[in-house]
């Protein structure tokens, strides 16, 4: 049996193409396929992805077939395309690594943040909690009785006035010094929040 593709004209081939002979396309793709996913196998290992390189190589060249005209050397021309789409897809999977072991780094690295951020706010409120209690512990006995029936049991002025059996005014003056106090004792806090 005679070997096809010595029989075959290029100028003439090519110009079955670019009139979109289906015939001439198919010769070509039997007459190439194997040939071009074996090359684009040894570049991109993975066999299925060869293959996809391969057939976008057939299907760039049928999208492109009213540009064949200077081809002469159809083999090489089918070799370069092959070659240029596997270095494509190489540089496309670099590119798509480096974004994902990026995006992990930059994850962990908020995740982190945010441990360090928790266990710092964490060690803030703490230190918070027994600097109010000591602060407390400085008011007057009354101050600190009215003051607390104000911000921990939620009672009204009047409220507190009726059940300890002293003046609203007191009430009020009692809970003006008490917040005089808690802020200047408070006051390296407060500078954090503002």
């Amino acid at each position: 049996m005679k070997n096809s593709s010595a029989n075959i004209d290029p100028v003439c081939f090519v110009s079955l193409l670019e009139k979109g002979e289906t015939v001439a396309f198919e010769a070509l793709f039997k007459l190439y396929y194997d040939k071009l996913t074996h090359i684009a196998k040894g570049y991109l290992v993975c066999h299925e992805d060869a293959e996809g390189v391969v057939q976008n190589v057939f299907l760039k060249l049928w999208e492109n077939r009213s540009r064949l005209k200077k081809i002469t050397n159809m083999n090489s021309y089918l070799y370069t395309m092959t070659k240029n789409a596997c270095l494509d897809q190489l540089k496309h999977e670099k590119v798509k690594i480096n974004y994902l072991h990026n995006r992990y780094h930059k994850k962990l690295a908020i995740q982190r943040q945010f441990l360090k951020d928790e266990t710092a706010s964490l060690l803030l409120k703490n230190e918070l909690e027994q600097v109010i209690v000591k602060t407390l512990e400085l008011l007057p006995e009354k101050c600190k009785k009215v003051f607390a029936k104000s911000r921990v049991e939620g009672l009204k002025h009047k409220e507190i006035a009726e059940e300890l059996g002293i003046s609203k005014k007191t009430v009020d003056n009692h809970i003006s010094y008490a917040l005089k106090h808690m802020r200047f004792h408070l006051r390296n806090f407060t500078t954090l929040f503002l």
